[in-house]
């Protein structure tokens, strides 16, 4: 059996960045949400499993939702929703099914004493809104064969980067081509609002900070407030260092942090590339602007 997890692009590389898949939520029929179970499914395709596509327009309680299920230390508004569709991870389904914490669609709906019929009313809420539906209408969906719920798998652990055999893209409808950052991720990422640096200035801090391997996305120029501090963030397995643009200072740190050396080869980079940084940060502050006018 093949299992997939279905991402989009800015997620994509938080998941390579923190080194495995170990996002999600659960939510119970008492309105409780329980986070950290990853969502695995057998289908091949996007459809049915309630995947956003970046075209939603977003009521208050929906973004409140949103902010919920992000997990309680999300920060900032939710301003709008990514295409979950475009990236399809295969992963070790062997590796998977020998974990304790791997569990089908039944089994997590025994295991937390949820009512016989919520996986059927999940697997109708991945195609509509159920709160659209009358009590007759959401019966009747229950009975629908397009319904997902029996692909469905969650794993409550991380599934380490390592067991993710395949990363592909949504180059045409119901297509997945292999992906590549260049061909497929910067023109997705700069779609909301996310930049990262140059291919050759990747190869440049690969030089110099030789216990990196950056590639893509860990390197990112992001404005969420107008009025913040111009800044980049470097991200990888052990944690994420923001520094300031004009002086190239620490203004953040989570997980891990680098040793002397290596923070002041970053600063210095960051430093020497002020200019070519800044106009990322211009371009994304007047994204941000536009959205919230």
């Amino acid at each position: 059996m093949k299992l997939y997890h279905f991402t989009g692009v800015a997620m994509l590389h938080n998941i390579l960045a923190a080194g495995g898949i170990s996002k999600g939520y659960f939510h119970l029929s008492d309105g409780r949400m329980l986070y950290g179970h990853s969502w695995y499914t057998s289908s091949p395709l996007p459809y049915g499993h309630g995947l956003v596509d970046g075209t939603e327009v977003l009521s208050e309680s929906t973004k409140n939702f949103i902010s919920r299920a992000s997990g309680p230390n999300t920060k900032g508004p939710v301003r709008g929703t990514h295409n979950k569709r475009l990236i399809r991870l295969t992963v070790d389904s062997d590796w998977l099914k020998k974990q304790d914490t791997f569990y089908s669609m039944k089994q997590i709906m025994l295991k937390y004493g949820e009512p016989s019929l919520r996986a059927k009313i999940l697997g109708v809420a991945g195609w509509v809104n159920i709160d659209s539906l009358s009590d007759r209408e959401l019966m009747r969906w229950t009975k629908s064969p397009k319904l997902k719920h029996d692909t469905w798998y969650v794993h409550t652990e991380k599934l380490p980067v390592e067991r993710i055999l395949s990363i592909e893209f949504m180059e045409k409808t119901d297509v997945y081509v292999p992906y590549d950052f260049e061909l497929h991720g910067r023109r997705e990422l700069e779609k909301v609002g996310l930049y990262s640096i140059t291919p050759q200035q990747f190869n440049e801090l690969n030089e110099i900070l030789q216990e990196e391997n950056f590639t893509g996305g860990e390197v990112l120029v992001i404005c969420n407030e107008p009025d913040a501090v111009p800044r980049i963030v470097f991200r990888n397995h052990n944690g994420a260092h923001v520094l300031a643009i004009n002086d190239g200072s620490l203004l953040q740190c989570e997980g891990e942090k680098y040793n002397q050396h290596s923070l002041k080869i970053l600063s210095d980079w960051v430093r020497q590339h002020s200019d070519h940084l800044m106009g990322l940060w211009n371009r994304s502050r007047e994204d941000l602007l536009k959205y919230d006018s």
